[in-house]
C-alpha cells in the first residue's frame, strides 16, 4: 500500500522522484504504443464495435479519476427522469470484489449490492438516484443487453465509459477538470493521462467541471481544448449542498460548519480538493488523513480517526460521499458526509439539456 501511494504521489506531481519518475516514464512508453494500436486497429476495422438497441450516452475523461464523473452521471440521469426518460446507469464497478460478474446494484426499487459487490460509484449513484436501476459489469455490451432485458430503459448511461471503445455510443462526454486539467501531460503512469489530448477529437461534448474554481484559468483551458476537438464546450461548478450523517442519513445544513474545528478524511484521487472545499465553507480543518484511492475501510481504521479527532479537538469528522458509501458496514455514526451536485452554468444550461434530451434547437422567431 505504501508503494502504491507513492506512486500515486509521483504520478499526480505530489512528490518527486528521479528513480521512479524515470521508471514510469520508460512503462509509459509502452503503454502509449498500445493505446495506439488499440486505437488503430479499430480504426481499420480489426476490432468490432457493438451497438446496444438503447440511445448510448457515454461520461468519461482523459485522465485518472478526479474530474467528477459520479456527480455529471447524476445530473444526466436526474436530468433525463425528470423529462419522463428511463435512464439506466451501466458502470464497471471499479474495486469490487468480482470484477467480472454482472451485478444489479439496483432496479430503481431497492439496492441490492454495495460497494464491496458493486463498486464504490454504482454504490453512491444507486443510493442517489431512487427511480434509476444501476448495472455492473467490466463488459459494458453484456451489462447493456441485461439492462435492457431487464428494465426496458430508452437511454443507457456509460459511467466512466470513454476508453470503453468497443460500445458505440450516440453522445460522448468527456469530462475536464478546471483545476488541474491534464496533470503534467504525460500518460498513465508517468502522468495522470489515460490517452493523449488527441483522443478529445473522438468526443461529442466535452464538460468542463470545477470552473468556478479555477477562475480565470477557464478561458485559456476552452481555447486549449478547441485545439483537439470542435465539439461544444460547456463549464459547470460542483455545489455543496449539505452534510449527512453516514449512518443514520440525519442532515445538517452547511451553515453548521462556520468557525467549527473538524478533521477531515478521503481516499480519493484527489483529496486536496476536497480539504480546500470544506475550508471555503468555513470550517477549522484541524486534521486530514488521507487514505489511496478506492481505499477499503477496517474498523482500526475508524478506531484511529475517532482518535485522531480527540488529540486535535475536532468536533466533527467529515468525509466525501464515495468514502462514506464504503463506510456503510461499518455502521459509521459520528461520520459526516458532505454532499455535492454538478450545476452547468446558466449561460449554457438550455444546449446542455437539449443535447442529453437529444431535442430539436430552438428556432427563435
Amino acid at each position: 500500500m505504501a508503494l502504491k501511494a507513492f506512486m500515486e504521489d509521483v504520478m499526480y506531481g505530489r512528490r518527486k522522484s528521479l528513480f521512479m519518475g524515470g521508471l514510469l516514464s520508460l512503462i509509459a512508453l509502452c503503454y502509449g504504443f498500445m493505446v495506439f494500436m488499440r486505437g488503430a486497429l479499430y480504426a481499420v476495422g480489426a476490432f468490432r464495435k457493438r451497438k446496444l438497441p438503447q440511445r448510448v450516452i457515454s461520461v468519461g475523461n482523459l485522465t485518472l479519476g478526479g474530474t467528477g464523473k459520479t456527480p455529471a452521471v447524476i445530473h444526466i440521469a436526474s436530468l433525463l427522469e425528470k423529462n419522463g426518460k428511463h435512464p439506466v446507469v451501466v458502470s464497471r464497478g471499479y474495486g469490487r470484489k468480482d470484477p467480472s460478474a454482472i451485478v444489479v446494484v439496483s432496479d430503481g426499487q431497492a439496492v441490492f449490492a454495495d460497494s464491496k459487490d458493486g463498486g464504490d460509484e454504482p454504490a453512491l449513484i444507486a443510493a442517489k438516484l431512487p427511480g434509476v436501476p444501476v448495472v455492473v459489469g467490466s463488459d459494458r455490451y453484456r451489462a447493456g443487453l441485461v439492462a435492457g432485458q431487464a428494465f426496458s430503459p430508452d437511454t443507457l448511461i456509460l459511467d466512466d465509459g470513454f476508453q470503453h471503445v468497443r460500445l458505440r455510443r450516440d453522445l460522448d462526454i468527456v469530462l475536464v477538470d478546471a483545476t488541474d486539467p491534464f496533470g503534467n501531460g504525460k500518460l498513465f503512469p508517468a502522468g495522470i493521462l489515460r490517452e493523449p489530448l488527441s483522443a478529445l477529437k473522438r468526443a461529442d461534448v466535452v464538460l468542463i467541471t470545477r470552473s468556478d474554481e479555477a477562475g480565470e484559468r477557464t478561458g485559456p483551458l476552452k481555447a486549449r481544448i478547441r485545439r483537439y476537438t470542435k465539439a461544444p464546450v460547456f463549464s459547470s461548478a460542483h455545489r455543496p449542498v449539505d452534510l449527512m450523517n453516514a449512518a443514520t442519513g440525519e442532515i445538517k445544513t452547511l451553515s453548521a460548519l462556520r468557525g467549527l474545528p473538524i478533521l477531515a478524511f478521503s481516499g480519493i484521487a484527489r483529496p486536496a480538493l476536497f480539504t480546500s472545499l470544506l475550508a471555503s465553507l468555513g470550517a477549522e480543518v484541524k486534521a486530514a488523513m488521507v487514505y489511496p484511492d478506492h481505499y477499503a475501510y477496517r474498523k482500526a481504521d475508524m478506531e484511529a480517526l475517532f482518535q485522531k479527532a480527540a488529540e486535535v479537538k475536532a468536533a466533527m469528522i467529515i468525509t466525501t460521499e464515495k468514502d462514506a458509501a464504503r463506510l456503510k458496514s461499518m455502521n459509521p455514526d459520528g461520520i459526516w458526509a458532505l454532499r455535492i451536485e454538478l450545476h452547468v452554468d446558466d449561460s449554457n444550461s438550455s444546449e446542455w439539456e437539449r443535447m442529453i434530451l437529444w431535442s430539436e434547437p430552438t428556432v427563435s422567431a
